[in-house]
Parts: C-alpha cells; sequence; structure tokens
C-alpha cells in the first residue's frame, strides 16, 4: 500500500505506463520527508514483477527476490560521504549492458542523485543519451535543480507534493499510526513541515513540538522578566539543537503570516509569546529581523562564541522592542 498523499502520483505513472508511454529515465522529486523512497519502491516493484495489474503480483519468482532485498536486477546506488562518484555510474553502466535475469525490465536507482560530481553526471548523461533497452533508471533528489538542465530535459519528472487539500487524510493516516498524536500536536507540527508527513512522523518520535514549546516558553520568561539575560542566553547556547533553530525560524515566519493574513492560515501554534511579539510596535520588522538573526547562527553553529552573542542579540533586540513601546 502507498501512502495515501502519495496515490495521485502513482496514478499518473499508472496513466503514462497504460500510454505505452513508459520512460527510459524518471526523476522522482520532493521534500525530504514526503516519501520519496516509498514512492520509488512502488514503481520499482511493479517494473520488476512478471505479472503487474499494475501492482505487483508478489508471487512471482522476481517478485520474492525483491521482496528478499537481494534482487539481481536492481542496482541501488547512493552517495557516500554526500557525494556520487564517477566510478559509481561507470558500474551502473555494466550493470545495464548485462542481461536481466528474472525481471522484465532492469532497475536502476540512485538516490541523492544531486550529490553527484562533474564526472560522475557526464558519465550518466551518455548513459541517457543511448538508454539501453528494457531498462528504467530512476534518479531522486529533493534537490532538482542542482542536476544538469541537461540531466533534467532527458527525463520525465515525477513531483510528489501533499498540500492543505489532503490534510485531512494525512491527519487520519498519521493518527492511525501514531496513536498518542493529539490534534494540537499536529496541528503544531504541520507549522514546522508543512506537506511532510513523514518528517512530521519522525519529529513526533522525537518530540520535538514539546523541546520548541520549552526554547518559546524560555522566551517569553525573558520578556516578561522572569529569567535573566545570562541564564537565557546561556540555556539556548547549550540546549537548543543546531535543527531546531530553522524550526523557531518556521514558528516566528508562521506567527508573521498569522498576523497578516489569518484568514488563509488553517493550523496554528499559539503561544503567549506570539501574543507579546504582536504587541509591539513594528511587529513584522522585529520578527524579520528576529528571523535574520536566526540565519546567521545557522550560519556559525561551529562558532560557539559567536551563537551565544547571536542568541543575546536576538533577546536585547526584543526587550529593545518592549522599551521602545513603552
Amino acid at each position: 500500500m502507498i501512502y495515501p498523499w502519495l496515490q495521485p502520483a502513482l496514478d499518473q505513472w499508472h496513466r503514462q505506463l497504460a500510454a505505452d508511454r513508459q520512460p527510459h529515465a524518471m526523476i522522482i522529486e520532493g521534500q525530504h520527508g514526503i516519501g520519496k523512497s516509498a514512492m520509488t519502491r512502488a514503481i520499482v516493484a511493479e517494473m520488476l514483477c512478471r505479472q503487474p495489474q499494475p501492482t505487483p503480483c508478489g508471487a512471482c519468482q522476481s517478485c520474492r527476490l525483491f521482496s528478499s532485498g537481494h534482487h539481481p536486477d536492481l542496482m541501488p546506488v547512493s552517495a557516500e560521504k554526500n557525494l556520487i562518484k564517477v566510478a559509481d555510474i561507470r558500474s551502473l553502466v555494466q550493470f545495464f549492458t548485462a542481461t536481466a535475469h528474472s525481471a522484465p525490465h532492469k532497475v536502476a536507482v540512485i538516490e541523492q542523485a544531486d550529490t553527484m560530481n562533474t564526472a560522475a553526471a557526464n558519465a550518466l548523461l551518455k548513459v541517457l543519451e543511448e538508454p539501453p533497452g528494457g531498462s528504467l533508471l530512476i534518479l531522486q533528489t529533493d534537490r532538482i535543480h542542482h542536476l544538469l538542465p541537461t540531466i533534467r530535459s532527458r527525463c520525465i519528472q515525477l513531483k510528489l507534493n501533499c498540500d492543505q487539500g489532503q490534510y485531512p487524510a494525512v491527519k487520519q493516516w498519521l493518527q492511525q499510526h501514531n496513536k498518542e498524536l493529539t490534534p494540537d500536536q499536529l496541528a503544531r507540527l504541520w507549522v514546522l513541515s508543512p506537506g511532510l508527513p513523514l518528517a512530521i512522523e519522525a519529529m513526533h518520535a522525537g518530540a520535538v513540538d514539546s523541546q520548541l514549546e520549552s526554547h518559546l516558553n524560555l522566551l517569553h520568561d525573558y520578556v516578561t522578566e522572569k529569567q535573566s539575560l545570562v541564564s537565557v542566553s546561556q540555556f539556548l547556547d547549550q540546549q537548543v539543537a543546531d535543527n531546531h533553530w530553522p524550526l523557531l525560524q518556521a514558528i516566528l515566519l508562521h506567527w508573521l503570516k498569522v498576523n497578516n493574513d489569518p484568514e488563509n492560515v488553517s493550523q496554528s501554534w499559539p503561544h503567549d509569546l506570539q501574543k507579546w511579539l504582536f504587541r509591539q510596535d513594528s511587529a513584522n520588522v522585529m520578527v524579520l529581523n528576529l528571523c535574520q538573526l536566526m540565519n546567521t547562527i545557522m550560519v556559525n553553529l561551529n562558532n560557539q562564541t559567536k551563537t551565544r552573542l547571536l542568541i543575546e542579540s536576538i533577546l536585547v533586540q526584543m526587550k529593545q522592542a518592549a522599551r521602545l513601546k513603552k
């Protein structure tokens, strides 16, 4: 079974096959957390099956080999240390020259295809210019514009997304698979990763929403004179994980959107800090400046001293806004 939000894209693929327009190469693109690997697995299973209808039969020898995780007609290529080298693509070329073992097609999957170096990309381009018969090459990426235009132009593109209209189906799926996930938690996590259900599931498993809520509570304690600059900046410097800064920034930008266009915001992350921020003069400018400071923090995460100073800049700027209000 495919994830419900991916069914429209899988239906699109089936229509292409039904119209006898099977490609030699395709790009499956979408943000991290949308389900690119699941879509790739569904398509690969169908291509390797000897009797697809169009879903794989699950009973033929080829299906059984695929289920075992060791199919001779499937070659995965993945990045090593965030890099795919030309030797990896040359191995793929050799794979395609051999005759299929038990499947009607030979299939290769390049994960994180945008990490190919220049030599690897040029070697792949030669494969795409003269595609072997009876083959399918799948490139997965969440950064399609990092691929050469000449590679993109030689592949069909299957873009995966999950828009607001699919939220009810996503909500039902997430709550079925995460029984303890409350509607309020789901709404907050959707703010952080709109349309990325698997990212939402991972954040829920890691209790990311409760950690961010604690950071917001501490910021609110500071602006309401319950905590000192030194104690708050020290705590945030030590306790805010690197990947939490873009999420805190996402919350601020969400609040900005709520403040300026509330009718078009369906999910929310309400907080006392939100109320405090938008009671200040020039609140929009202040929030954007805070987001810019967070950008600088993200760029300088390896410089611990500078991170502490930037956190203090955020805190001081918030207090200055309150003084101006007075």
